[in-house]
Formats: C-alpha cells, structure tokens, sequence
C-alpha cells in the first residue's frame, strides 16, 4: 500500500492536535483544580456531583434556618430571664410592703416603684426581633400585642395577638418552633382570685362591663354574682349560691366603681332594664392585673387585714407568675440544645457530602501532573519522530 505525501502529513497534524488537547485538557484540570469541567469528562459522577452539590446547598440553607432559630430563641430567652428578675423584684417588694410598721409615705413609695416594674414588664412583653417583628404576637407579628386600656373606671391590658407559633426547617425531616405563646406568659397565671365577666346573650342595652379583680381578699367568696338592671339606672347584685341579692336598688353611674363581696368592677354604656352581666371565678389571671393590685393595695392604705390578704394573695400570684416563666424559659432552653445538637449532625453530613463530592469531581494533583509529563513526552517523541520521517528522501540513501 502506497501512502502519499499529502496523507502523511494530515495524520501527523491530526495526531499532534489530539496530543494537545489532551495536554490542554490535563493543564486546565491541573490550574483549575476540577477534573470534571464538562459532563462529557465523566457523565456518571457528573450526575453524582450534581445531586451532592444540592445536598449541600440544602444543608447550607438548614445551617442558616438554625441560625435565625437560634437568634429568636436566644432572644426569647433573654426576655424571659429579665421577666424572671423583675418578678423577684416585684416579690421582694411585696413582702417589704407587708410590714406592719411601714408608714403610707413608705408604701406610697413601694407602690411607685412597682407601677415602675409595671411598665418594664409591659415593654418586655412588646418586645421586637431584629426584623422589628413582635416577639409574642403569634401570627399577628406586625401589631402591638398588648395595649392598655381603660373600660369605665378600671385600666387593663388586652392581648391583640393570636396562639399562632411559627416553625421553621431544620433539617430534611425535622422543624422547630421558634414562638412562646404571649397570652401563656403575660396573661394565663393561674390564680385563686381570677375573675371573668359574662354579659348575657339576651342583654339590649350598649353598656359593656369591664375587668373585675379583687381588691379586698379578706372577705372575698368564689362564686357566681350578677349584676342586674332593673331599670337603665339602677341595679341589684344577685348571689347565685345564696339565692339572695347582696347589692338591692344601686344607682347606677357610667364608668364608676361597683363593688361587692371585695370585688370591684365598673360598667360603661347605656344599659337597658333585664340586662345581666356575670361575675364567677376564673382560672387565670394576667400579671399586668397581678402587680397593678398589689400597687393599688399599698396606695390605698386599707386596714393591716386586707392588706395581708391581699398581699398574701399576690404573693401567690407571683409565684405562679414564676413558675409560668420558667416553664417557657425551660422549653427555649430545651429547644436551643436540640437546635445544637442538629446543628453537629447538620455539618457533618456537609462534611461527608463535600468530601465525596471533591473525591468526585476535584483533580488529584500528583495523578495529573505525572499524566500530563506521560503525554509532554509523547508529543516530543511524536514530533521527533515525525520530523525524521518527513525529512527523509530516496536521494538521502544514493551515494
């Protein structure tokens, strides 16, 4: 077979253009530090390096859900241990106000500083995250949780937020709750002397009833008490158990004090004669109503005995108040540990996903250096070759 200039020629060229890819190739694998640099380089471990690199872009993503989880809980927790010191404070308070021989100045002054703790715990009640979100707002995030008001003679605190707890991802299979309950903390204290108020579904008239609390412990009797109109300006107190009115022919006055059996409450509006509104025992009672009492107890200076009762009582309340916080704080705690924990089996399963992924799809080094001498020194061969190949002639070997 006869093989012609032109021919020779073309193969040689083609060959040194494959012997130089093939350096080109080794060269920008070696400088770039990736083996696959084409899904035509290897296209089963480009597939496998395709499904790690979104494992770990997933997992990255859990890290930084931990994180803002984190921030909130810590947060939450924060609060809750100043919550905890302004109540001990409050305590202490009401203990030394409790003292027999304290004079009305002293305990105006007591009660001054705890209309002072007061507001503290209103505004720690309304605190804000980073993003300016209210931290015990359930899902009504963006409004004021808890406002103050006044309902005929009586100031109180509504709660605007909801139940709502937000969860957030932390890992494939696993959330985590980053909200505490605003209503279980502030307003939910189990207490002996909470009240609720009921107007009857039959009722006409426009007034409205506001929060009762009871302001004299010392002859305080739980049970059911109703206020009925027997005319727009007059009412009875009716106590259920006893069958008996305990108030009878009471002029009423929008917005003033009505009181019985040590319990003060105050009514607004126009009502009309047959409505009822009920007074019975609740189960809870809100902190704001807890210290306000205690402060109202010292200012009003009543006799050694209410003042005990009523002490005694918040000091009760207080406790509970405590207790309530605790709990809260302990469950932030437990979820910050096991957002931790997740947080450790999170980065080693990025550990293990990097490490195969660079197994798969970085270069090693020693292996393509020693590849690309192999390949420089068979293009030298090759040329070498080809050069006394091309330079040979019929002529060369007539003598």
């Amino acid at each position: 077979m006869r093989i012609s200039t032109r021919q020779i020629y073309t193969q040689g060229i083609e060959a040194f253009q494959q012997q130089q890819q093939k350096l080109a190739k080794l060269q920008e694998q070696i400088s770039s530090g990736v083996r696959l640099n084409n899904p035509s380089d290897d296209p089963a471990a480009a597939s496998r390096v395709l499904e790690l690199e979104q494992d770990v872009s997933v997992l990255e993503q859990y890290q930084a859900n931990i994180n803002l989880a984190e921030q909130r809980l810590g947060q939450q927790d924060a609060v809750m241990k100043t919550y905890a010191d302004l109540l001990n404070r409050v305590r202490e308070l009401a203990i030394q106000g409790n003292n027999g021989p304290l004079d009305p100045t002293s305990r105006n002054a007591i009660a001054t500083e705890l209309d002072e703790r007061l507001s503290e715990i209103y505004s720690l009640a309304n605190t804000t995250d980073a993003n300016g979100d209210y931290l015990y707002a359930g899902f009504q995030n963006g409004n004021l949780p808890f406002t103050q008001a006044i309902t005929g003679s009586i100031s109180h605190v509504n709660f605007n937020g909801d139940a709502g707890t937000r969860s957030i991802q932390i890992s494939k299979v696993r959330q985590m709750e980053i909200d505490v309950s605003g209503e279980d903390i502030f307003m939910r204290i189990p207490s002996a002397l909470a009240l609720r108020e009921i107007p009857a579904a039959a009722n006409t008239g426009s007034a409205v009833i506001a929060p009762a609390s009871v302001v004299d412990g010392s002859v305080y009797v739980p049970g059911d008490y109703e206020i009925r109109f027997t005319a727009p300006g007059v009412y009875d107190v009716f106590d259920v158990a006893g069958g008996v009115n305990i108030v009878t022919g009471a002029a009423y006055v929008d917005s003033q004090d009505i009181n019985f059996q040590g319990v003060q409450t105050s009514i607004t509006g126009v009502p009309a004669a047959g409505d009822v509104f009920t007074v019975s025992a609740g189960q809870y009672q809100d902190v704001f109503s807890i210290v306000a009492n205690l402060a109202d107890t010292l200012r009003s200076a009543p006799s050694d005995t209410v003042r005990a009762a009523n002490i005694a009582q918040s000091l009760v309340d207080l406790d509970a108040a405590l207790e309530v916080s605790l709990n809260n704080r302990t469950t932030v705690g437990g979820k910050l540990n096991a957002i931790e924990s997740q947080r450790e089996e999170n980065e080693a399963q990025v550990l293990v996903a990097k490490t195969t992924l660079s197994s798969l799809r970085d270069t090693d080094l020693a292996e393509a250096i020693s590849q690309l001498t192999l390949e420089q020194t068979t293009l030298e061969a090759a040329q070498a070759v080809f050069a006394r190949i091309t330079s040979s002639s019929l002529f060369n070997f007539l003598k």
